[in-house]
């Protein structure tokens, strides 16, 4: 029972920081406005947490944790890989959009960057991921003969963290899909095979329009256009 009582506050803890780095940003975010919310004493929050950058890396590693599952998860072994890319990016904009949790990781992430361990780790994993996944289309030729996966990953991740940032200060994230839409049309023709670059175009249009959905559409090779 002390255990689950000792779970519990901590998550208070947890639940008033991120409520407020939503609402007002982690630098006007005191640590006695997370006590005032969480309704506890000083004491209880230096139990589970020494510094406020202690607590903003409980969230950004429970947000970041959150994200990468979902790209994962989103991955099927029978489909192409760059069909795991775009499902993966859309249901990332689902997540942003959806999972206080996530919105606050992602607001920490920008905060940090690289002097926070657990900020620099999300992104590495991130990288990590998309370069994998960017290589298996390279050897499966929906990307352009030569491409080089960890380059190419950059520039794909890179532009998804512009499209959330843009998105987050100039509408609040509410334009995050179509930001994410919009990233993924201008990037096709460069990084994308001419063989198979009508059928990512009307891919991307498809998940564009999908929003969230518990079941991925099926989709084979054999119904593709062509260019």
């Amino acid at each position: 029972m002390r255990q689950a009582r000792s779970e519990a506050t901590r998550r208070r803890i947890i639940d008033s920081a991120i409520d407020l780095i939503n609402e007002i940003g982690y630098p006007a975010a005191g640590l006695a406005d997370i006590i005032e919310r969480a309704e506890l004493t000083k004491g209880a929050l230096y139990y589970h947490f020494d510094s406020k950058e202690a607590l903003a890396t409980a969230i950004i590693e429970e947000g970041a944790a959150t994200v990468l599952d979902t790209f994962r998860a989103a991955s099927r072994s029978s489909s192409p890989a760059m069909e795991n890319i775009v499902h993966g990016l859309f249901m990332i904009t689902d997540v942003l959009s959806g999972d206080r949790v996530a919105q606050a990781a992602s607001r920490l992430l920008r905060t940090f960057g690289g002097f926070n361990p657990s900020a620099k780790q999300t992104y590495v994993a991130l990288l990590d991921e998309m370069t994998q996944m960017t290589a298996s289309a390279v050897a499966e030729g929906d990307l352009r003969p030569g491409l080089d996966a960890e380059e190419s990953s950059n520039v794909i991740v890179g532009a998804m963290l512009g499209a959330e940032l843009f998105s987050s200060a100039l509408a609040n994230g509410k334009d995050l899909r179509a930001r994410f839409t919009r990233a993924l049309e201008i990037m096709l023709p460069a990084i994308v095979s001419d063989e198979s670059l009508a059928y990512y175009r009307e891919f991307v249009a498809r998940q564009s329009m999908r929003g969230s959905a518990p079941n991925r559409e099926a989709v084979t090779r054999e119904s593709r256009s062509t260019p």
